[in-house]
């Protein structure tokens, strides 16, 4: 069902704000200079294993720049939430302007299975054969 989305929550806009600061921050500093550079994955430094968001910072990095395949090859996860951010920073902005139209889902157990196997098969991938 879709209906007419109202205005936004406190929590959407909350969502949004940090969302344009996350994009924001990937499109203005380098990975390869500070602070960036500065900040090393703790468990791969420590355990030679990745984190679940090991290869996030190069997905944001790459997928601002129009760099899709290059995000989806650091993070497949990354890069869609990159994309992610970028909907839902555009989607809220609408809504605050009374213009668009929101679809409703319902948060259902086997949505939480996948999401978690998603993440699984994430940091599977990041682990075989991510870049970063």
């Amino acid at each position: 069902m879709i209906a007419r989305a109202g205005p936004p929550s406190v929590h959407a806009l909350g969502l949004a704000a940090v969302s344009v600061a996350l994009l924001a921050a990937a499109a203005f500093l380098p990975l390869d200079a500070p602070p960036l550079s500065l900040f090393p994955c703790p468990l791969r430094a420590a355990a030679g294993i990745p984190c679940l968001s090991c290869g996030c910072a190069h997905a944001f990095h790459y997928a601002v720049r129009g760099h899709l395949a290059a995000a989806l090859a650091s993070s497949p996860a990354g890069a869609l939430l990159a994309v992610a951010c970028a909907v839902h920073a555009a989607w809220t902005a609408l809504r605050l302007l009374g213009l668009s139209w929101a679809p409703r889902f319902e948060i259902t157990p086997r949505l939480r299975w996948a999401a978690a196997a998603a993440l699984i098969a994430n940091w599977a991938f990041v682990a075989l054969w991510g870049r970063s």
